[in-house]
């Protein structure tokens, strides 16, 4: 699990460098869209091609959760949720909900299931509070701390009410859309 969650949160790489960077959005979009699709064909490829499934599963068993190998990775819709949120909102905004996602979610997981606490459905109180602390947090070093704890928000109830792979999308859409409106 930790390796896995190393990996999701290598991808506050991908705010970073939007953000310090002249990169423009398109390309930026196109570049996560493009690893998204590059995703989604590894997906069908793994349904398709038991021989292909198996070096798939080899390959990134480190990184791969159980779950991946039922309907879409969670890389697939991580990456499709960053390009989205790139595509559709300021540079601020899908920054600070790309950061959201990348840091907030994967915490959340690693003190929800270390730390006993209340449940929420399929979530923990103790894991909701640190989703919500960190992509405040997040939220803030792109957007300013009027608008922060939307974000924060945000993050925890698409993190909370999102299926568990679900959240990669939801949660930068989720953030931006927050932070956009306010």
């Amino acid at each position: 699990m930790l390796a896995r969650k190393a990996f999701h949160l290598a991808g506050a790489v991908i705010p970073a460098a939007y953000a310090l960077t002249a990169m423009p959005r398109a390309l930026a979009a196109g570049v996560l869209g493009g690893l998204a699709l590059l995703l989604l064909l590894a997906d069908a490829l793994c349904r398709l091609s038991p021989r292909f499934d198996a070096l798939f599963r080899a390959t990134f068993r480190a990184i791969l959760d159980p779950k991946d190998f039922i309907g879409l990775n969670g890389s697939t819709l991580y990456f499709a949720g960053c390009a989205l949120a790139v595509a559709l909102f300021p540079r601020p905004v899908a920054c600070a909900a790309v950061l959201a996602l990348a840091l907030g979610d994967p915490l959340a997981a690693i003190v929800g299931s270390s730390v006993r606490s209340p449940r929420l459905g399929r979530v923990s109180l103790a894991g909701s509070l640190v989703c919500l602390a960190v992509a405040t947090a997040a939220c803030a070093l792109f957007v300013g701390w009027p608008r922060a704890p939307m974000g924060g928000a945000a993050a925890a109830l698409a993190e909370a009410l999102s299926g568990r792979k679900l959240d990669n999308l939801t949660i930068p859409l989720a953030v931006a859309a927050a932070l956009h409106l306010l």
